[in-house]
């Protein structure tokens, strides 16, 4: 049985919920942030940190739109409000929204400090994947993480996040991907795949057939269960080999 509950931080003078899911009654326990997509932190976020607490780990969902107010919760329907709310974000916000999140979890009793992953889903997985190199981090899990490397329709001379941060990762990475998914062609993954590993980096991904974006969450059309269901143990191993 987990224990959901909410708490509150400070980053930059503002102020950032945290939701919160853990075993009840456990002593500590290694942590694992998890990322929401776009939309916020809504009730599939919520889910997924309280199946993670259901596996023994504390969970951490930050709410990453806290600059725009608090329980910010985007209909899937409505795309442009929630790359409206993505594009408020600069990489220093999401920076200082995650190591808040750590330095929430490190204070914690009831956190084993020494573990904690990270994990996330669309946005969410390119911050995972940034979260790779914070030396507190000890894995990351990245969901169709976009923005690691540009869109096939950005235009010429976007900025690549992977060039500018690939000798930085220290913490090892899988990665789940859908070979439809039209905002991060595989040749993208394979690229990153083949960056991060001719830099010496652990790297793991799985590339599913028929999957588009957003592949794992049961709320959108984009659900895929065959996906969704092997992508799960596998995070779950993951996690398992490298905080428990």
């Amino acid at each position: 049985m987990a224990v959901n509950e909410t708490a509150e931080v400070s980053v930059g003078g503002e102020q950032m919920a945290i939701h919160t899911s853990r075993p009840d009654g456990a002593d500590k326990s290694p942590a694992i942030i998890v990322i929401q997509e776009i939309f916020g932190v809504n009730n599939n976020i919520k889910s997924i940190a309280e199946r993670f607490a259901n596996e023994g780990y504390f969970a951490a969902a930050p709410e990453m739109f806290h600059r725009s107010g608090s329980g910010i919760d985007i209909p899937f329907s409505e795309m442009e409000k929630a790359f409206a709310e993505r594009g408020k974000l600069s990489g220093d916000n999401i920076e200082d929204d995650v190591q808040a999140t750590i330095d929430y979890l490190k204070n914690n009793p009831n956190v084993d400090a020494s573990n904690i992953g990270i994990v996330g889903f669309c946005f969410g997985g390119m911050v995972s994947y940034l979260g790779s190199t914070n030396t507190d981090i000890s894995a990351a899990a990245v969901y169709y993480g976009g923005g690691i490397l540009p869109r096939p329709d950005a235009a010429e001379g976007t900025p690549r996040l992977l060039d500018a941060t690939a000798d930085g990762v220290q913490a090892p990475i899988i990665g789940f991907w859908g070979d439809q998914d039209g905002g991060i062609p595989v040749s993208n993954v394979e690229e990153i795949e083949k960056t991060l590993k001719t830099k010496g980096k652990s790297i793991e991904n799985h590339v599913y057939e028929g999957a588009g974006h957003g592949f794992f969450c049961e709320d959108r059309g984009s659900y895929n269960e065959a996906a969704a269901n092997d992508s799960w143990p596998k995070t779950l191993a993951f996690f398992a080999e490298h905080l428990k």
